[in-house]
């Protein structure tokens, strides 16, 4: 209970905090609810008015019955008006929360943790109830004020009337017995859930559409969504069932309870103990209970959804904080002074039994150009993660300029690095932007964009484009246009090259689909620039799974199951015919 309220606090202030003035104006819907009661007070003493004569008591009873119609109306319509604009604010104000928490986490691991993104799929489902919050919170409030105030006319009529209410009672357990089963049932849907949104992108996505046309993989993709949709939809589908028939069964019981009601009443009548006012203003108030008891039921029901979607949000909080408290938060080095050293580095993803790398130990000098080559799947790409902390070591310490990288804020450290991967982003704005999103600070320098696109690249990107550097990405804008993949792989690697200053600047395979020769030329040009940068002790390292690209490099780290086999130059590692030799050697006879 106790969770629960914190959750009905948390929309409440989120409520309060986007729009103080709309979230009190939201207070006039639940002040109509009393409307309706008093208007069935004021039918009944009209009509008791009209039977006796009574012309005070008709006056009163036209007054109130006008008043409580427009107060109702009045109220139903301003108190709506304000409230959707409020929604509107409050579901914006968590989406924005969502994406900040979920892409504002340090590293990458709990990204690629099944756990957590199937909690966060959760999330994302319920994330429309959440901006609908408000909706759900202003209903409850209507149908509880409203209750009180049928009671208080109920007991007017006979205190007895009011053991109607017995008879709605069940409808709150019955309530709680269907968000139980709501949330069973959301749970189990949520991997199926996801699969299917991830097959339906796979169908939608243009860079997809070869292989699944020259394979012929449509219908077998069509075929997977459609079981992983009804995989996900049956447990759901199962709980609306169960609901039509909670549902069912307490409407029944309220019906026998509203004809014992309204009875009692007219035998009171009969025997001459109730007027007819009395009669007309239990059965049109005792129809009323039928909302305004079951009508908490029913906004419980909905604010349970809405509940569970605040949970998770709060999930998200505490997984965030949890994340972000041991964080160091000492300022990242000026320069690489004593260089780079892993110690005794170990990692493995949460909950995974398998080592990605075990028992790295490697000291990189300051100014150096390191290359690290393997096979796929050796651990390279975890090792460039480790140095720009996308990762955190498991066990061991990665130590920079003689600091423990622990030590450091994540987000100075980001500062200081600069890189291009295999995954690279393909961001839809002007092409120079795309290009200057590498360093925030100078992301409009036209001089500074140019520079780094052309150390980049010695093709001229920006002059292939219709509108040059203001040509806008991507084929779903007006007048955009798409890119092949290297020209994208080039925008990626301008942005690489972007600050001027970078500590580290890793490559992780970035050309990957580039020839060789090109791919070696460029490597030649990134470690020329980096040896020309040496004063701050700047490391540039390279993944490459050419042998061939990387010859040059002052150090080359071979990479082998998760653990380095060798380190050397490019002669030494030839010299001692080991490893890199051996792949070395069988590339070459691959490429002759």
């Amino acid at each position: 209970m106790r969770e629960r309220w914190a959750e009905l606090a948390l929309l409440v202030r989120t409520a309060v905090r986007t729009d103080p003035w709309r979230s009190l104006g939201s207070l006039l819907e639940p002040l109509g609810s009393l409307m309706f009661p008093l208007f069935g007070w004021f039918l009944g003493l009209a009509v008791d008015g009209l039977l006796t004569h009574d012309g005070t008591r008709l006056t009163t009873a036209v007054v109130g019955l006008l008043v409580t119609i427009a107060l109702r109306y009045v109220a139903a319509y301003v108190g709506t008006a304000i409230r959707t604009g409020l929604a509107e604010r409050v579901g914006f104000a968590f989406d924005e929360e969502i994406a900040r928490l979920a892409g504002g986490l340090p590293g990458l691991a709990h990204q690629e943790h099944a756990g957590y993104r199937d909690r966060l799929e959760l999330l994302r489902q319920s994330q429309g109830a959440l901006g609908q919050s408000l909706n759900h919170v202003v209903a409850t409030a209507n149908a509880l004020v409203g209750a009180l105030g049928t009671a208080v006319v109920l007991v007017l009529v006979h205190p007895l009337v009011l053991l109607l209410v017995v008879f709605a009672l069940p409808a709150l357990p019955l309530a709680a017995l269907q968000q139980r089963g709501h949330a069973r049932a959301e749970e189990t849907s949520a991997a199926p859930a996801r699969l299917a949104r991830h097959l339906r992108g796979l169908a939608l996505d243009p860079r997809a559409a070869p292989e699944l046309r020259v394979f012929g993989l449509g219908q077998e993709v069509l075929d997977r969504l459609d079981r992983a949709w009804t995989t996900a939809r049956r447990p759901l589908h199962r709980a609306q069932v169960v609901a039509f028939g909670i549902s069912a069964v307490r409407s029944v019981v309220f019906a026998v309870g509203f004809g014992l009601a309204v009875g009692f009443v007219l035998w009171r009548a009969a025997r001459g103990q109730a007027g007819a006012g009395d009669v007309v203003t239990a059965v049109v108030v005792c129809q009323q209970v039928q909302n305004q008891v079951l009508g908490p039921a029913y906004g419980l029901a909905g604010m349970g959804r809405v509940l569970r979607a605040a949970g998770r949000l709060r999930w998200l909080r505490a997984h965030a904080a949890a994340v972000t408290a041991g964080l160091g938060d000492r300022p990242a080095p000026e320069s690489l002074g004593e260089g780079i050293e892993l110690s005794e580095v170990s990692f493995r993803y949460p909950g995974a039994g398998t080592w990605v790398l075990r028992d790295v130990s490697v000291r990189i000098p300051p100014g150096t150009v390191v290359a690290v080559v393997g096979e796929n799947g050796a651990g390279k790409s975890t090792l460039v993660k480790l140095l720009t902390r996308l990762y955190e070591p498991t066990r061991g310490r990665v130590l920079v300029a003689g600091t423990d990288l622990a030590e450091v804020s994540p987000d100075a450290w980001r500062r200081r690095v600069s890189g291009a991967f295999q995954d690279f982003a393909r961001p839809e704005f002007r092409a120079a932007y795309a290009v200057g999103l590498g360093d925030l600070p100078r992301r409009d320098d036209d001089r500074a964009v140019r520079a780094a696109l052309a150390r980049a690249t010695s093709a001229d990107l920006f002059g292939a484009l219709p509108r040059g550097p203001a040509t806008q990405l991507g084929s779903t804008w007006p007048d955009g246009v798409d890119l092949s993949t290297g020209q994208w792989q080039q925008l990626a690697l301008g942005r690489a090259l972007m600050r001027p200053d970078p500590l580290v600047v890793c490559f992780d395979e970035p050309t990957a689909s580039l020839d060789a020769p090109t791919e070696h030329a460029l490597f030649e040009r990134y470690a020329a620039t980096a040896r020309a940068g040496r004063a701050t002790g700047a490391v540039t390292v390279l993944v490459s799974h050419r042998f061939s690209t990387v010859r040059s490099a002052d150090l080359i780290l071979v990479v082998d199951r998760g653990r380095i086999a060798e380190a050397g130059t490019h002669a030494d590692l030839m010299r001692r015919a080991g490893l890199y030799a051996e792949l070395y050697a069988m590339q070459a006879r691959s490429h002759a």
